[in-house]
C-alpha cells in the first residue's frame, strides 16, 4: 500500500532543491512561494509529507549538545568531587560491623544531582546499590578493609578517578550516536567510557555511566 511518510532526510532534499531552482532564476526565497512555486510533483511530496513514525529525526546539533552534556559533567563532577568524597557513606567504627550511612547517601545522591546533568533513573540506581548493600553488610558482616562495593569511585566507577580527571584536557571523544530520543557517548580518559543519555526538553541529561575497560 502506498504511504505518504517521508523521511527526514529526503524531506530536506526536495526543499534543497526547490529553493535551488528558485535562486537560479533571482526569485526571493520565502516558505510560501515553495509551496507555490516547486514543481508540481515536488509540490505534492512537500505539501502532504509527513516524517516516518519509525524514523527518529535528529536535529543537527543533538551530537554536539550530547558531547558538551558529557563534558560538561566531567568539568563538574572534577570541580566538586572532594565535597561528594567527604560526605561518608560507611559507617566505620573500630571493632563494629560496617553499615551504610543511608542518611548521608540521600545527601550524596543529592549533591550529584545539583549538577542538573543526571536522571532521577540513574540516581535511583545507587539508591537501591545503598540499600542493597547495607543488607549485605547486615548477613555478612564485615569489621576491617575496604567496604565491599565502595572501594573505587562510583561515579567514574575507577580507584584511579584522579588520574582519570587529571587527563581531562586530554579527553578524546570516539562517537557519538542519536537514536530518537537517546543518544550514546563513547569516550577515552584513561580508561574507555560510555554515557548513555536521555531526551530531557532541549537537552540531554545522563541516564547511564560504564566504565568499558573495568568490565
Amino acid at each position: 500500500m502506498a504511504t505518504n511518510c517521508l523521511s527526514a532526510t529526503w524531506q530536506s532534499a526536495l526543499l534543497h532543491k526547490t529553493v535551488q531552482r528558485m535562486k537560479s532564476t533571482g526569485i526571493t526565497v520565502t516558505l510560501a512561494l515553495i509551496s507555490f512555486i516547486a514543481p508540481a510533483d515536488h509540490r505534492k511530496d512537500l505539501l502532504r509529507a509527513r516524517p516516518c513514525a519509525d524514523m527518529a529525526i535528529v536535529a543537527p546539533n543533538d551530537p554536539v549538545q550530547a558531547r558538551q552534556t558529557v563534558i560538561t559533567f566531567l568539568v563538574w563532577y572534577k570541580t566538586h568531587i572532594q565535597v561528594a568524597s567527604r560526605i561518608s557513606l560507611v559507617n566505620q567504627k573500630a571493632g563494629k560491623p560496617y553499615s551504610v550511612n543511608l542518611p548521608n547517601g540521600e545527601r550524596y545522591l543529592a549533591y550529584l544531582k545539583s549538577s542538573h546533568l543526571l536522571t532521577d533513573a540513574y540516581l535511583n540506581e545507587w539508591r537501591i546499590f545503598f540499600r542493597q548493600r547495607n543488607e549485605g553488610f547486615q548477613k555478612i558482616p564485615q569489621i576491617e578493609g575496604p567496604p565491599t562495593g565502595f572501594d573505587y569511585d562510583l561515579v567514574l566507577l575507577t580507584q584511579d578517578v584522579d588520574m582519570m580527571l587529571a587527563s581531562l584536557k586530554s579527553l578524546k571523544i570516539d562517537t557519538v550516536t542519536i537514536v530518537k530520543n537517546r543518544a550514546t557517548v563513547t569516550f577515552t580518559l584513561f580508561d574507555a567510557y560510555q554515557f548513555r543519555l536521555i531526551r530531557s526538553g532541549n537537552g540531554w541529561l545522563i541516564n547511564e555511566i560504564l566504565n568499558i575497560s573495568q568490565e
